[in-house]
């Protein structure tokens, strides 16, 4: 206690003369106020940037930009050329690159009005209208079209070799029939191509203003937070010790009735406060794994009980309130309990902000999770609801955090998809591949 106390002193000293430097007056040898101020320092995103630059993170997307732009523009005399444009577009669609697709669109359609002779290049203008609808489409829509069944990826891959092929086969006047017919599916295999490599290196979606730093500082926040758990619990256990003596010496004195009842209530208050925070510990403790519990008491509604209790003091408040449903809430989860309590973590810290408005307002409304069991999958879909039960709306996801719980889902077989919304309320959908069959 005492090295505390000293250390806020130091903190309290130390902040004291800093703010007296800085208020001081200025020096008599002629200094001017704009010559005392600290040197001029580089905006937080600009080292950022400039390491993103030096290991190829913003190179990717602009040689991306670039390969479209040249290929739209070698199609005005080769239309094959469409289909890798197209690819190129689809891939800048997906990394969110709007200024860059604007910019290729701009070229593109600067190009073809110079050109008079390439109005019978129809390629070149279904290249510039799949520009401007990958620039309009809306942002919310990518999770839900790029989470196909593994079989379409396939199939995109053979249609377009398919059709690629054609295009070089067939005589001159009939090529730019196959590459207005593989254009669509080589964008969306360029989509998938380039999610794949962003998934592969998350900087690709997390670079920006911030970067990875909240990121960094959570999972480390974590880690210390872990290794703090015992020193939190030694002090615990002595306050609960003595608030049970503490109830045995009450009991024993020969005090007014009245007086009596009320430090039994107040000792009860302590016990009860004393464990509230035990319960937190131990579910900072457990959290994402499985442990060495019953496997009988391992199921869906206990990891999404757990989930809920682990998020209520975050973002969540009294408005609120939590509803678990579903046919599943019973099934079985000893091998991926812990997985199925981190990943509705994720979804139940997103859900909850729905509620909080951009100036702090907060609205009142109903967080359902819904499990249900098909033949080869437990499902559990996370439905905001506002007091009247329409749909709520609201933030998407993080970039970062939607990376690492896809790959906690990944590593156990299973999949975490976020939608901005749809008609049941449903925000989050997380599918597990079912071990007892």
């Amino acid at each position: 206690m005492n090295e505390a106390r000293n250390t806020v002193v130091e903190l309290s000293a130390f902040s004291s003369k800093r703010a007296q430097s800085e208020s001081a007056p200025a020096e008599p040898d002629g200094k001017t106020a704009r010559q005392d101020r600290k040197p001029y320092a580089l905006p937080t995103a600009l080292p950022l940037r400039m390491r993103a630059w030096a290991d190829g993170t913003r190179l990717f997307p602009g040689v991306i930009a670039v390969g479209a732009v040249v290929f739209g523009l070698t199609a005005l005399k080769a239309p094959e050329a469409a289909m890798p444009a197209a690819a190129s577009i689809g891939a800048l669609f997906v990394l969110n690159k709007r200024i860059k697709l604007a910019l290729a669109a701009a070229i593109l359609a600067a190009a073809l009005l110079w050109n008079q002779g390439a109005y019978p290049a129809i390629p070149c203008w279904f290249i510039l209208g799949l520009t401007i609808a990958a620039i309009v489409t809306p942002r919310r829509l990518v999770p839900a079209l790029f989470h196909p069944p593994r079989w379409t990826w396939v199939l995109m891959l053979a249609l377009t070799i398919a059709c690629h092929a054609a295009a070089f086969l067939v005589p001159e006047g009939k090529a730019a029939i196959f590459a207005i017919i593989g254009m669509p599916f080589t964008a969306y295999l360029g989509c998938g191509l380039a999610r794949h490599l962003a998934m592969g290196d998350a900087r690709l979606l997390t670079w920006g203003e911030h970067g990875l730093v909240p990121v960094t500082r959570d999972l480390l926040l974590g880690r210390i937070t872990s290794g703090m758990l015992h020193d939190l619990a030694q002090p615990l256990n002595v306050i609960s010790m003595a608030n049970g003596n503490l109830a045995y010496i009450v009991e024993q004195l020969d005090i007014d009735a009245r007086k009596k009842a009320d430090l039994t209530d107040r000792i009860a208050r302590i016990g009860t406060h004393t464990e509230s925070a035990a319960y937190i510990l131990g579910l900072f403790r457990g959290f994402g794994r499985d442990g060495n519990r019953e496997p009988g008491t391992l199921n869906v509604r206990s990891a999404l009980e757990r989930a809920v209790a682990a998020t209520k003091s975050n973002v969540r408040h009294h408005g609120v309130s939590v509803e678990l449903a579903g046919d599943g809430l019973e099934h079985l989860l000893p091998a991926h309990h812990g997985a199925l309590e981190m990943m509705a973590v994720a979804a139940l810290l997103n859900a909850f902000a729905a509620y909080i408005g951009p100036d702090g307002e907060r609205s009142k409304g109903l967080v359902r999770l819904v499990a249900r069991l098909s033949p080869a999958f437990l499902t559990v879909s996370v439905q905001c609801l506002d007091e009247d039960g329409a749909v709520v709306g609201g933030p998407m996801l993080d970039h970062a955090t939607l990376w690492l719980v896809e790959h906690v889902a990944l590593a156990v077989s299973g999949d975490f998809r976020c939608h901005h919304r749809d008609r049941n309320g449903t925000r989050f959908l997380i599918r597990l591949g079912r071990d007892d069959i």
